[in-house]
């Protein structure tokens, strides 16, 4: 049973224009792969219902969060967010088709960090990528409004000089039921710290944080620290930002960035991370004081009710309790040196690296896609690439050269479903095994079916268009691919063997040397050894220590010399070695 109940609301005064929005506790967090842009789609109807000339209106979908925004009159902001609940409530669908390419345009040009730390789950889906919007029906995108986009997971906030009592006609929950809490903040799928090679000409550093009061200071110590190295010393970047912006309102999501130039992009992200980093070690006193300064100009300004009151919103709606401006400026205030040195700590060993250029920055693990051990099954060939896709009971994997991906269909977070009876396998981490029956000789669509279809959730199915399927190869194209690789393998081969046997000679060699050298000066010693003895015998007779004697110098002077001439042969034979 669900009806209309009075939707919480937060009001400031202060001179001026009057703002407004209308807070939802619904995310993308919230959806999954096969669900994924539900949320911005419902947001996007709801927003071209509402919509006026010259009106100041827009939308945000964040992980946890969704925000209509608004600015004017009083009447058209209380207009305005009227009409929006009115149309979550009977959603105009016919205009889905519009709105979901318009997303879908936009999503491309997103990097999908959230997605290299926790997967295609929860808080990794992000805006990078809408799969649902292929999907979701109609009924579909009603149901998530009405269930999803009630007063009871609503606040209402606005600062102007009169307040709006706005008449927002959502319905309520369920009876019964409670305002929906957020999902809580999952490890990441992978050891961290990590990082991804993404190419472009941004880097970033992204961690999450606990969220405390050091997290906007040390925001603001980075973005100072590398505006001076990045910008000031040495002109690399134009741009610098820093953010601790709240995830479930217990931990914050903490990124610092830089836009980079293609030809020193090497060379600034060294110096990125040094600069960064040295921030975990100490943070001197004066660059905290400039820091913790600049924030707490906000608390210079007049009606601190009224610069809080889109922040007191989201808490609220979070279940979290809200701070007053004084004790906001309080916490700032008390935070240390020590503090920020700590969190810095935090953010280091939770932090994502995404680079422009190449790996290994940080002494970090890369962010790993597919791994696990190959699955046992049948192969089908690809006719266009020295590759294969390997399908078995429990998963599948394709093998491209040396490589090896894997994706296990209990893993899977998606199988997208082609018109012409392709698929792709995509996991939740991120890697996606395609199968292109056009591609293979023995690979058929009705094999596909049974062989990926029948194995996972209908569920997770897909269909998406594609202006573009892949074209059957030419045979005799491939035929002289195939030659080329065979002959390009046996060379290389050739190379390899030829290299064994160089190696074999010339470590046999060096073991020989030193042998034949210390036989050499053994046979000398002993001819001397003799000849010496011989002498004494002439000269002086027969003496019963004579020839003790000789032979034990003869034997110390073999010793010593065999001694150092091995040794100064194996150094030598070390250092040839390598």
């Amino acid at each position: 049973m669900t009806g209309q109940v009075q939707v919480r609301e937060l009001f400031a005064r202060r001179p001026g224009t009057t703002e407004g929005g209308l807070l939802f506790r619904v995310g993308y967090a919230d959806e999954t792969l096969p669900t994924s842009g539900i949320t911005s789609l419902v947001v996007a109807l709801a927003l071209r219902a509402a919509e006026r000339p010259g009106l100041d209106v827009g939308a945000s979908v964040g992980p946890v969060v969704t925000e209509v925004r608004v600015t004017g009159t009083p009447d058209r902001v209380r207009t305005t967010l009227r009409d929006v609940a009115l149309a979550l409530s009977d959603l105009p669908v016919r205009h889905r088709a519009t709105e979901a390419r318009a997303l879908a345009e936009r999503a491309g040009e997103v990097v999908p960090v959230p997605l290299w730390r926790f997967g295609h789950q929860g808080y990794g889906l992000g805006p990078g990528r809408y799969l649902g919007l292929h999907r979701v029906t109609d009924g579909d995108l009603r149901a998530w409004a009405r269930e999803r986009f009630t007063a009871a997971d609503a606040v209402v906030w606005s600062r102007g000089e009169e307040a709006l009592g706005p008449e927002v006609p959502l319905p309520g929950a369920p009876a019964g039921s409670a305002a929906r809490s957020a999902p809580a903040v999952p490890e990441a799928a992978w050891s961290l710290p990590a990082e991804a090679h993404a190419g472009g000409t941004s880097v970033i550093w992204d961690a999450v944080v606990p969220a405390v009061p050091a997290a906007p200071v040390l925001a603001e110590v980075a973005r100072r620290a590398l505006f001076q190295s990045l910008r000031h010393d040495r002109g690399w970047t134009y741009d610098v930002a820093a953010s601790a912006g709240l995830l479930d309102g217990r931990h914050a999501a903490f990124r610092l960035s830089a836009g980079l130039r293609q030809e020193t992009a090497d060379q600034a992200t060294g110096e990125f991370l040094d600069t960064w980093g040295r921030l975990r070690h100490a943070v001197p006193d004066e660059e905290l004081a400039v820091a913790r300064a600049h924030l707490l100009l906000t608390f210079d300004e007049p009606r601190q009710e009224a610069v809080w009151v889109r922040e007191d919103a989201l808490l609220t709606v979070l279940g979290r309790p809200v701070p007053t401006p004084a004790e906001r400026r309080a916490a700032l205030e008390a935070v240390t040196a020590d503090d920020v040195v700590g969190l810095a700590r935090q953010a280091w060993d939770t932090g994502l690296l995404v680079t422009p250029v190449r790996e290994g920055w940080a002494g970090t693990s890369v962010v790993p896609r597919g791994a696990g051990e190959p699955v046992e099954g049948r192969s089908f060939a690809r006719l266009d690439a020295d590759a294969a896709v390997v399908i078995g009971q429990d998963g599948a994997t394709l093998r491209v050269g040396a490589a090896r991906t894997t994706v296990r269909f209990a893993d899977a977070a998606a199988v997208v479903a082609y018109p012409d009876g392709g698929r792709l396998l995509v996991g939740l981490d991120g890697t996606e095994i395609p199968f292109e029956p056009t591609l293979h000789d023995d690979l058929t669509v009705s094999d596909v079916a049974t062989l990926v279809d029948d194995r996972v959730s209908s569920e997770l199915v897909i269909p998406v268009p594609r202006e573009r399927a892949p074209e059957r190869p030419d045979r005799a194209a491939i035929e002289q691919r195939r030659r080329s690789r065979a002959a390009r393998r046996a060379a290389e081969n050739g190379r390899s063997r030829l290299s064994r046997v160089e190696v074999v000679r010339l470590i046999a060699a060096l073991a020989l040397i030193p042998g034949l050298l210390v036989a050499v000066g053994g046979v000398a010693v002993c001819a001397g050894g003799l000849v010496l003895t011989l002498v004494a015998w002439i000269d002086v007779g027969p003496q019963p220590w004579g020839l003790p004697v000789l032979l034990a110098a003869v034997g110390g002077a073999s010793g010593v010399l065999t001694w150092l001439c091995w040794r100064g042969l194996d150094r030598l034979r070390v250092g040839i070695r390598f």
